[in-house]
Protein backbone atom coordinates (compact mmCIF):
# COMPACT_ATOMS: atom_id res chain seq x y z
CA UNK A 1 0.00 0.00 0.00
CA UNK A 2 2.74 2.54 0.45
CA UNK A 3 4.50 1.53 -3.11
CA UNK A 4 0.82 1.98 -4.33
CA UNK A 5 1.10 5.65 -2.54
CA UNK A 6 4.45 6.83 -3.02
CA UNK A 7 3.54 6.12 -7.26
CA UNK A 8 0.49 7.93 -7.14
CA UNK A 9 2.30 10.86 -5.16
CA UNK A 10 4.72 10.69 -8.35
CA UNK A 11 2.13 11.03 -10.74
CA UNK A 12 1.07 13.76 -8.96
CA UNK A 13 3.92 15.60 -8.48
CA UNK A 14 7.05 14.77 -10.31
CA UNK A 15 9.47 13.47 -7.93
CA UNK A 16 11.20 10.66 -8.91
CA UNK A 17 12.50 9.94 -5.45
CA UNK A 18 9.13 8.88 -4.63
CA UNK A 19 9.42 6.15 -7.80
CA UNK A 20 12.41 4.71 -6.10
CA UNK A 21 10.81 5.15 -2.63
CA UNK A 22 7.52 2.60 -3.94
CA UNK A 23 10.58 -0.02 -5.99
CA UNK A 24 11.82 0.01 -2.05
CA UNK A 25 8.52 -0.29 -0.36
CA UNK A 26 7.59 -3.17 -2.44
CA UNK A 27 10.92 -4.89 -2.02
CA UNK A 28 10.33 -4.94 1.79
CA UNK A 29 6.13 -6.25 1.17
CA UNK A 30 8.41 -9.27 -0.92
CA UNK A 31 10.75 -9.94 1.62
CA UNK A 32 7.98 -10.68 4.24
CA UNK A 33 5.59 -12.01 2.06
CA UNK A 34 7.58 -13.53 -0.74
CA UNK A 35 4.87 -15.99 -1.90
CA UNK A 36 1.32 -14.84 -3.15
CA UNK A 37 2.18 -11.49 -2.76
CA UNK A 38 0.46 -10.48 -6.18
CA UNK A 39 0.01 -7.12 -5.28
CA UNK A 40 3.51 -5.98 -3.77
CA UNK A 41 4.70 -7.48 -7.60
CA UNK A 42 1.62 -5.30 -9.28
CA UNK A 43 3.39 -2.59 -7.33
CA UNK A 44 7.15 -3.15 -8.01
CA UNK A 45 6.53 -3.73 -11.63
CA UNK A 46 4.85 -0.40 -12.09
CA UNK A 47 7.42 1.12 -10.51
CA UNK A 48 10.12 -0.48 -12.78
CA UNK A 49 7.76 0.60 -15.84
CA UNK A 50 8.25 4.05 -14.57
CA UNK A 51 11.98 4.25 -13.96
CA UNK A 52 12.12 3.11 -17.98
CA UNK A 53 13.35 -0.59 -16.55
CA UNK A 54 10.62 -2.45 -19.23
CA UNK A 55 12.71 -5.97 -19.25
CA UNK A 56 12.86 -5.71 -15.36
CA UNK A 57 9.23 -4.47 -15.30
CA UNK A 58 8.04 -7.46 -17.68
CA UNK A 59 9.96 -10.48 -16.11
CA UNK A 60 7.71 -9.58 -12.42
CA UNK A 61 4.45 -8.84 -14.26
CA UNK A 62 5.14 -12.47 -15.68
CA UNK A 63 5.87 -13.43 -12.19
CA UNK A 64 3.00 -12.26 -10.83
CA UNK A 65 0.94 -14.21 -13.44
CA UNK A 66 2.39 -16.82 -12.54
CA UNK A 67 0.25 -16.68 -9.05
CA UNK A 68 -2.68 -15.23 -10.94
CA UNK A 69 -3.21 -16.10 -14.03
CA UNK A 70 -6.46 -15.49 -14.68
CA UNK A 71 -5.85 -11.89 -13.97
CA UNK A 72 -7.19 -9.72 -16.75
CA UNK A 73 -5.15 -6.12 -15.22
CA UNK A 74 -2.10 -8.66 -14.48
CA UNK A 75 -2.38 -9.67 -18.39
CA UNK A 76 -2.86 -6.01 -19.37
CA UNK A 77 0.11 -5.13 -17.55
CA UNK A 78 2.29 -7.69 -19.75
CA UNK A 79 1.02 -6.52 -23.05
CA UNK A 80 1.76 -2.50 -22.20
CA UNK A 81 5.19 -3.94 -21.60
CA UNK A 82 5.41 -6.13 -24.79
CA UNK A 83 4.08 -2.42 -26.44
CA UNK A 84 6.95 -0.56 -24.98
CA UNK A 85 8.97 -3.29 -26.33
CA UNK A 86 8.06 -3.17 -29.60
CA UNK A 87 6.72 -6.87 -29.50
CA UNK A 88 3.37 -6.20 -31.17
CA UNK A 89 2.55 -9.74 -31.82
CA UNK A 90 3.06 -10.69 -27.96
CA UNK A 91 0.63 -8.36 -27.23
CA UNK A 92 -1.92 -9.19 -29.54
CA UNK A 93 -2.99 -12.59 -28.17
CA UNK A 94 -3.15 -11.17 -24.76
CA UNK A 95 -5.73 -8.88 -25.68
CA UNK A 96 -7.72 -11.33 -27.82
CA UNK A 97 -8.21 -13.37 -24.52
CA UNK A 98 -9.30 -11.40 -21.55
CA UNK A 99 -11.06 -9.24 -24.17
CA UNK A 100 -13.22 -6.55 -22.60
CA UNK A 101 -12.40 -6.84 -19.04
CA UNK A 102 -13.01 -3.47 -18.14
CA UNK A 103 -11.11 -0.37 -17.81
CA UNK A 104 -7.64 -2.23 -18.07
CA UNK A 105 -8.24 -3.92 -21.02
CA UNK A 106 -9.97 -1.04 -22.73
CA UNK A 107 -6.74 1.55 -22.29
CA UNK A 108 -4.38 -0.79 -23.47
CA UNK A 109 -6.36 -2.44 -26.41
CA UNK A 110 -6.36 1.60 -27.29
CA UNK A 111 -3.11 2.05 -27.09
CA UNK A 112 -2.34 -1.25 -29.21
CA UNK A 113 -5.12 0.02 -31.39
CA UNK A 114 -3.73 3.50 -31.99
CA UNK A 115 0.19 2.31 -32.88
CA UNK A 116 -1.13 -0.15 -35.05
CA UNK A 117 -3.24 2.18 -37.06
CA UNK A 118 -7.00 2.11 -35.95
CA UNK A 119 -7.40 5.56 -34.69
CA UNK A 120 -11.12 5.64 -34.95
CA UNK A 121 -10.97 2.15 -32.82
CA UNK A 122 -8.43 3.91 -30.14
CA UNK A 123 -10.41 7.01 -29.47
CA UNK A 124 -13.92 4.88 -29.36
CA UNK A 125 -12.30 2.66 -26.51
CA UNK A 126 -10.32 5.10 -24.66
CA UNK A 127 -13.52 7.55 -24.35
CA UNK A 128 -15.37 4.53 -23.25
CA UNK A 129 -12.67 3.81 -20.21
CA UNK A 130 -12.80 7.54 -19.45
CA UNK A 131 -16.54 7.38 -18.89
CA UNK A 132 -16.50 4.48 -16.47
CA UNK A 133 -13.40 6.61 -14.64
CA UNK A 134 -15.11 9.55 -14.38
CA UNK A 135 -17.94 7.60 -12.69
CA UNK A 136 -16.10 6.12 -10.09
CA UNK A 137 -16.51 7.82 -6.84
CA UNK A 138 -13.60 8.08 -5.22
CA UNK A 139 -10.58 7.91 -8.08
CA UNK A 140 -8.00 10.11 -8.00
CA UNK A 141 -8.72 13.21 -9.29
CA UNK A 142 -4.98 12.74 -11.48
CA UNK A 143 -6.34 9.43 -12.77
CA UNK A 144 -9.37 10.69 -14.42
CA UNK A 145 -7.60 13.57 -15.41
CA UNK A 146 -5.15 11.08 -17.42
CA UNK A 147 -7.79 9.71 -19.67
CA UNK A 148 -9.00 13.25 -20.79
CA UNK A 149 -5.03 13.96 -21.57
CA UNK A 150 -4.62 10.64 -23.47
CA UNK A 151 -7.76 11.47 -25.47
CA UNK A 152 -6.50 14.58 -26.55
CA UNK A 153 -3.80 13.09 -27.83
CA UNK A 154 -5.17 10.46 -30.33
CA UNK A 155 -8.03 13.70 -31.36
CA UNK A 156 -4.61 15.62 -32.33
CA UNK A 157 -3.50 12.97 -34.09
CA UNK A 158 -6.81 12.72 -35.78
CA UNK A 159 -6.42 16.46 -36.81
CA UNK A 160 -9.44 17.25 -34.23
CA UNK A 161 -7.61 20.22 -32.56
CA UNK A 162 -11.54 21.81 -30.88
CA UNK A 163 -11.78 18.49 -29.27
CA UNK A 164 -7.97 17.85 -28.16
CA UNK A 165 -8.11 21.48 -26.74
CA UNK A 166 -11.54 20.44 -24.59
CA UNK A 167 -10.11 17.28 -23.65
CA UNK A 168 -7.21 19.11 -22.24
CA UNK A 169 -8.96 21.50 -20.61
CA UNK A 170 -11.76 18.77 -19.12
CA UNK A 171 -8.10 16.92 -17.66
CA UNK A 172 -7.09 20.28 -15.97
CA UNK A 173 -10.53 20.59 -14.96
CA UNK A 174 -9.94 17.95 -12.65
CA UNK A 175 -6.52 18.38 -12.24
CA UNK A 176 -5.50 21.96 -12.58
CA UNK A 177 -1.45 20.90 -12.09
CA UNK A 178 -1.23 18.03 -14.67
CA UNK A 179 1.78 18.32 -16.62
CA UNK A 180 1.08 16.57 -19.49
CA UNK A 181 -2.19 18.08 -19.64
CA UNK A 182 -0.38 21.50 -19.85
CA UNK A 183 2.11 20.47 -21.74
CA UNK A 184 -0.20 19.27 -24.59
CA UNK A 185 -2.38 22.30 -24.62
CA UNK A 186 1.09 24.28 -24.79
CA UNK A 187 2.17 22.09 -28.13
CA UNK A 188 -1.43 21.99 -29.54
CA UNK A 189 -1.76 25.53 -29.36
CA UNK A 190 1.67 26.45 -30.53
CA UNK A 191 0.90 24.02 -33.49
CA UNK A 192 -2.45 26.45 -33.98
CA UNK A 193 -0.17 29.87 -34.03
CA UNK A 194 -1.67 30.91 -30.78
CA UNK A 195 1.93 31.67 -29.32
CA UNK A 196 0.66 34.02 -25.89
CA UNK A 197 -1.73 30.56 -24.85
CA UNK A 198 1.20 28.41 -26.28
CA UNK A 199 3.60 30.54 -23.64
CA UNK A 200 0.88 30.56 -20.71
CA UNK A 201 0.32 26.70 -20.47
CA UNK A 202 4.46 26.09 -20.76
CA UNK A 203 4.73 28.39 -18.17
CA UNK A 204 2.43 26.55 -16.26
CA UNK A 205 3.81 22.93 -17.20
CA UNK A 206 7.49 23.93 -16.26
CA UNK A 207 6.80 25.43 -12.71
CA UNK A 208 5.50 21.82 -11.82
CA UNK A 209 7.69 19.81 -13.20
CA UNK A 210 10.12 21.36 -16.09
CA UNK A 211 10.95 18.36 -19.15
CA UNK A 212 12.89 18.80 -22.08
CA UNK A 213 9.28 19.40 -24.00
CA UNK A 214 7.62 21.81 -21.94
CA UNK A 215 10.66 23.94 -21.86
CA UNK A 216 11.36 23.51 -25.49
CA UNK A 217 7.68 24.66 -25.74
CA UNK A 218 8.31 27.83 -23.88
CA UNK A 219 11.42 28.62 -25.50
CA UNK A 220 9.90 28.74 -29.28
CA UNK A 221 6.76 30.05 -27.80
CA UNK A 222 8.82 33.03 -26.20
CA UNK A 223 10.93 33.40 -29.38
CA UNK A 224 7.88 33.89 -31.32
CA UNK A 225 6.84 36.55 -29.83
CA UNK A 226 9.85 38.44 -29.42
CA UNK A 227 11.64 38.15 -26.48
CA UNK A 228 15.00 36.11 -27.55
CA UNK A 229 17.00 36.56 -24.56
CA UNK A 230 13.98 34.62 -22.19
CA UNK A 231 14.41 31.46 -24.95
CA UNK A 232 17.96 31.30 -25.08
CA UNK A 233 17.88 31.04 -21.11
CA UNK A 234 14.68 28.53 -21.19
CA UNK A 235 16.63 26.62 -23.85
CA UNK A 236 20.04 26.55 -21.48
CA UNK A 237 17.50 24.90 -19.18
CA UNK A 238 17.03 21.80 -21.28
CA UNK A 239 20.93 21.16 -20.84
CA UNK A 240 20.70 21.41 -17.49
CA UNK A 241 17.82 18.73 -17.18
CA UNK A 242 20.01 16.63 -19.58
CA UNK A 243 23.05 17.26 -16.87
CA UNK A 244 21.55 17.10 -13.41
CA UNK A 245 18.00 16.20 -13.73
CA UNK A 246 17.76 12.98 -15.95
CA UNK A 247 19.89 10.70 -13.64
CA UNK A 248 17.56 7.84 -14.59
CA UNK A 249 17.10 8.89 -18.30
CA UNK A 250 13.19 8.54 -17.90
CA UNK A 251 13.34 12.02 -20.43
CA UNK A 252 16.35 10.42 -23.66
CA UNK A 253 13.22 10.49 -25.59
CA UNK A 254 12.19 14.34 -24.98
CA UNK A 255 15.92 15.26 -24.79
CA UNK A 256 16.47 13.83 -27.96
CA UNK A 257 13.50 15.33 -30.15
CA UNK A 258 13.93 18.32 -28.62
CA UNK A 259 17.38 18.98 -29.60
CA UNK A 260 16.77 17.24 -32.93
CA UNK A 261 13.62 19.68 -33.70
CA UNK A 262 15.91 22.72 -32.88
CA UNK A 263 19.10 21.34 -34.73
CA UNK A 264 21.28 21.60 -31.65
CA UNK A 265 23.50 19.43 -29.65
CA UNK A 266 22.94 16.73 -32.64
CA UNK A 267 25.63 14.48 -31.30
CA UNK A 268 24.15 14.09 -28.48
CA UNK A 269 20.26 13.58 -29.32
CA UNK A 270 21.91 11.10 -31.81
CA UNK A 271 23.69 9.06 -29.07
CA UNK A 272 20.47 9.37 -26.61
CA UNK A 273 17.95 8.29 -29.34
CA UNK A 274 20.62 5.07 -29.50
CA UNK A 275 20.43 4.65 -24.99
CA UNK A 276 16.90 5.08 -25.27
CA UNK A 277 16.34 2.47 -28.35
CA UNK A 278 18.85 0.07 -25.72
CA UNK A 279 15.76 0.17 -23.38
CA UNK A 280 12.37 0.16 -25.69
CA UNK A 281 12.41 -0.65 -29.13
CA UNK A 282 8.92 0.85 -29.94
CA UNK A 283 8.09 2.84 -32.79
CA UNK A 284 8.58 5.97 -31.19
CA UNK A 285 11.78 5.18 -30.42
CA UNK A 286 12.41 4.02 -34.14
CA UNK A 287 11.15 7.50 -34.86
CA UNK A 288 13.43 9.17 -32.70
CA UNK A 289 16.78 7.10 -34.20
CA UNK A 290 15.94 8.05 -37.64
CA UNK A 291 15.07 11.94 -36.87
CA UNK A 292 18.20 12.43 -35.02
CA UNK A 293 19.99 10.53 -37.52
CA UNK A 294 18.81 12.22 -39.92
CA UNK A 295 19.36 15.70 -38.48
CA UNK A 296 23.10 14.46 -37.99
CA UNK A 297 23.52 13.28 -41.54
CA UNK A 298 23.46 9.14 -40.85
CA UNK A 299 21.20 8.27 -43.35
CA UNK A 300 21.52 4.44 -43.96
CA UNK A 301 20.74 4.41 -40.19
CA UNK A 302 17.39 6.55 -40.33
CA UNK A 303 16.36 4.96 -43.77
CA UNK A 304 16.12 1.44 -41.40
CA UNK A 305 14.95 2.99 -39.02
CA UNK A 306 12.32 4.80 -40.79
CA UNK A 307 11.07 1.86 -42.10
CA UNK A 308 10.72 0.60 -38.65
CA UNK A 309 8.86 2.88 -37.35
CA UNK A 310 6.48 3.26 -40.20
CA UNK A 311 5.91 -0.39 -40.75
CA UNK A 312 2.70 -0.64 -38.12
CA UNK A 313 1.15 2.73 -39.83
CA UNK A 314 0.99 4.43 -36.66
CA UNK A 315 -1.23 7.76 -37.11
CA UNK A 316 1.15 10.29 -35.79
CA UNK A 317 1.96 13.16 -38.11
CA UNK A 318 5.07 13.56 -37.04
CA UNK A 319 6.54 9.92 -37.74
CA UNK A 320 5.17 10.11 -41.25
CA UNK A 321 6.81 13.79 -41.52
CA UNK A 322 10.09 12.76 -40.74
CA UNK A 323 9.99 9.51 -43.20
CA UNK A 324 8.91 11.56 -45.61
CA UNK A 325 12.22 13.77 -45.34
CA UNK A 326 14.50 11.00 -44.74
CA UNK A 327 12.43 9.92 -48.09
CA UNK A 328 13.22 12.44 -49.85
CA UNK A 329 17.03 13.03 -49.18
CA UNK A 330 17.22 9.27 -50.79
CA UNK A 331 15.69 10.70 -54.09
CA UNK A 332 12.15 8.63 -53.28
CA UNK A 333 9.75 11.83 -54.33
CA UNK A 334 7.09 9.51 -54.61
CA UNK A 335 7.45 7.96 -51.24
CA UNK A 336 8.14 11.21 -49.31
CA UNK A 337 5.21 13.21 -51.13
CA UNK A 338 3.11 10.08 -49.88
CA UNK A 339 4.24 10.41 -46.36
CA UNK A 340 4.04 14.62 -46.27
CA UNK A 341 0.33 14.14 -47.55
CA UNK A 342 -0.30 11.28 -44.58
CA UNK A 343 0.85 13.36 -41.90
CA UNK A 344 -0.91 16.63 -43.27
CA UNK A 345 -4.44 14.45 -44.17
CA UNK A 346 -3.99 13.11 -40.35
CA UNK A 347 -3.35 16.70 -39.02
CA UNK A 348 -2.54 19.64 -41.08
CA UNK A 349 -1.58 21.80 -37.96
CA UNK A 350 0.56 18.40 -36.34
CA UNK A 351 3.80 20.67 -35.03
CA UNK A 352 4.45 23.87 -34.77
CA UNK A 353 7.07 24.85 -38.03
CA UNK A 354 7.38 21.13 -39.35
CA UNK A 355 3.85 21.22 -40.63
CA UNK A 356 4.68 24.24 -42.79
CA UNK A 357 7.62 22.28 -43.54
CA UNK A 358 5.40 19.78 -45.31
CA UNK A 359 3.42 21.46 -47.02
CA UNK A 360 6.21 23.23 -48.73
CA UNK A 361 7.82 20.27 -49.18
CA UNK A 362 4.90 18.44 -50.81
CA UNK A 363 4.38 21.33 -52.98
CA UNK A 364 7.70 21.33 -54.38
CA UNK A 365 7.33 17.57 -55.16
CA UNK A 366 4.24 18.39 -56.75
CA UNK A 367 5.44 20.74 -58.83
CA UNK A 368 8.40 18.84 -59.99
CA UNK A 369 5.99 15.85 -60.97
CA UNK A 370 4.10 17.94 -62.97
Amino acid sequence: MLAAEYLQRYRERGDVGDVLRAEAAARRSLRIQPRGNVTALSELAAAQLTLHRFRDALATVRAARGEAPAAPALAMSEASLDMELGDYDAARPLLKQFGDSGDATDTVAARFAELTGDLFRARTLLARAALRADSVYGAPNERRAWFHVRLGELAFEAGDTDTALREEKTALDRFPDDVQALTDSARFTAALGRWSDARAYAEHAVRVTPSPENLSLLADAQERLGDAAAANATRDEIVAVERIGNAQHLADRLLALAYADHGTRLADAYAIAWRELAVRDDVFAQDTLAWTAARTGHWDVARAAARRSTAWNTPDPRIWYHAGVIAEHDGDAAAALAHYRHALALNPHFQAGFADDARSRAAHLERVAR
